[in-house]
């Protein structure tokens, strides 16, 4: 059974690992990877500063998030490939706005990368603007909002 957690600083390593996989799965270049390196890495400083949970199922981790609750950023959303297609990004996305809801968050803001983009318009965020990729330039990317004032109370 899936279960939702707090990311430890012991899973640092395996959730760079699922970030670089997942990032990878839409067939992206070594160079471009390479490029990308020191955003897809996730520190000891980022579990213990940040709202990093990850989904399990018997210890083998699916994928997870981190939520900047200062700046107010989904900083990343990512599921591991083989578990791509399964509703886990769904799981993990209910989860993200129950804990931005708890921390107070009445919105929060990211870039999408554009194969995500579909997924999260079908999560409810809406497409600000587009902008250019602080780490590849020229590439542009969706900038995405959410406004917890999507959430219904049933």
């Amino acid at each position: 059974m899936n279960k939702i957690r707090k990311a430890n600083v012991e899973d640092a390593a395996t959730l760079t690992d699922i970030a670089f996989k997942a990032k990878g799965y839409w067939g992206y270049s070594d160079d471009f990877m390479n490029a990308w390196k020191d955003v897809l890495t996730i520190t000891v400083d980022d579990i213990q500063s940040k709202v990093i949970y990850l989904l399990e199922e018997d210890k083998a981790i699916k994928g997870f998030y981190c939520l900047c609750i200062e700046t107010k950023e989904l900083e990343s959303l990512f599921v591991a490939p083989t578990y791509i297609g399964q509703g886990l990004g769904r799981l993990l996305w209910k989860d993200i706005l129950q804990k931005a809801a708890e921390f107070g968050l009445s919105s929060f803001h990211f870039n999408s990368d554009p194969n995500a983009y579909e997924f999260y318009l079908k999560m409810g965020a809406k497409r600000i603007i587009y902008v250019e990729s602080t780490v590849i330039p020229g590439r542009i990317y969706p900038f995405m909002e959410y406004k917890l004032t999507h959430l219904r109370t049933k």
